[in-house]
């Protein structure tokens, strides 16, 4: 608001035509055309507001004390009353920048931290608590919660359109995962044994496909004569008919001199059915026909059409101990061949583990001299990629 400055009653009552009361002389009137310049003479003009004074104001709205900041700005006020405008301009910028936002509820800052984080079942068990614990507030919760769920069910949806796009574009020999095992042991004494074993098992879960690779060997030599010698290696590719159901082909080669024979070949195809399909438990069953060719160790062949019935079964018993177990039987006229393995893995350190698995291998109808049923115990350290 312009200030005016004080002159002498005379000037202003003449200015406004009316003589002062207690003049006892008339004086001369003031022509007519002096009174704009009079008017103009009253009125004080704004002067621009010091630099030492505007800093200070600077000063104070930097420490970020709303009170500092209301006290300077009044002394300034006072000390420059022809400066307010500017002042009050400044005044109004801070507290335009400043304005602060109503405090949050805490029950929803709680809520609002479990989204941030993106764990679903965090959210969900937060917000049930929040609506007991604040009944009044159900209403917003359950806006909250639904909005989430919606925004995660986009993310969701996006990140599986971006893996589908990755798996489709991707060549055969990429996205494999796997893991490699080795085992030795050394007795000496009244017996001298020396072992050794090693695998490699890949796997790959393509768009539709499905596919695993294993090679194991097993090696043992007992006072120097050869007690284990056993190779195998499989390959399986499955395609995937629905959530849970499958079909599958299996090709699998093995060697073992002690149980009678030099190369065993087998080839079979089916459905299999994911019976358990779980985050920390699954279970796969399997059957179909197989083929079955055998050479034995005396020089002589066998082969046969058969049956093959299968499982794999996984249990992530805590995060740090897994349990499988693989079975397959392949049923022939002349004999039924059952192969089991089932391995506790306990991880170490990083991708770095330890396993004790326990295999056997059961023929109805062995060749002479060979026992029906032959078991393997491994302790071997494992690395994942």
């Amino acid at each position: 608001m312009r200030q005016f400055a004080p002159l002498p009653v005379a000037i202003l009552l003449t200015a406004v035509g009316a003589p002062p009361a207690h003049a006892a002389v008339a004086g001369p009137a003031l022509p007519a055309a002096t009174v704009p310049a009079v008017m103009a003479a009253m009125e004080v003009r704004p002067l621009p507001l010091p630099d030492p004074v505007r800093a200070m104001i600077g000063a104070a709205i930097d420490s970020g004390e709303r009170k500092d900041v209301e006290t300077v700005v009044a002394l300034a006020k006072a000390t420059n009353p022809r400066s307010l405008d500017e002042i009050d301009a400044i005044l109004s910028a801070w507290r335009a920048r400043t304005k602060r936002e109503p405090e949050r509820d805490p029950v929803l800052q709680m809520l609002a931290a479990a989204m941030a984080s993106k764990k679903d079942g965090d959210v969900e068990a937060v917000g049930a608590l929040a609506k007991k614990t604040s009944p009044a507030q159900v209403a917003d919760i359950d806006a909250l919660l639904v909005d989430y769920r919606a925004k995660r069910a986009v993310e969701k949806q996006a990140a599986a359109d971006a893996a589908r796009a990755r798996l489709a574009s991707a060549k055969f020999w990429q996205h494999w995962k796997g893991e490699g095992q080795i085992g030795a042991s050394h007795s000496s004494g009244n017996s001298k044994s020396t072992g050794l074993s090693a695998g490699i098992a890949l796997a790959r879960k393509g768009l539709d496909w499905d596919q695993r690779f294993r090679v194991q060997a097993d090696y043992q030599r007992t006072n120097g004569k050869t007690t284990i010698e056993k190779y195998l290696a499989e390959y399986e590719p499955q395609i995937r008919m629905g959530d849970r159901a499958f079909a599958f082909g299996l090709g699998r080669w093995e060697r073992d001199r002690m149980q009678g024979f030099d190369a065993r070949w087998s080839a079979s195809g089916g459905l299999g059915y994911k019976l358990i399909d779980g985050k920390t438990m699954t279970l796969n069953l399997k059957a179909g026909p197989a083929w079955r060719q055998t050479e034995l160790v005396t020089g002589g062949h066998e082969s046969e059409l058969t049956g093959l019935a299968g499982l794999d079964f996984g249990w992530q018993m805590s995060p740090n101990l897994r349990l499988t177990q693989a079975a397959s039987t392949i049923v022939g006229d002349r004999t039924t061949t059952t192969s089991s393995l089932t391995a506790l893995n306990a991880k170490l350190s990083g991708a770095l583990s330890a396993r004790v698995s326990y295999s056997a291998d059961i023929d109805t109808h062995p060749p002479a001299g060979v026992k029906t049923v032959d078991t393997l115990t491994r302790f071997t350290l494992v690395y994942g990629f």
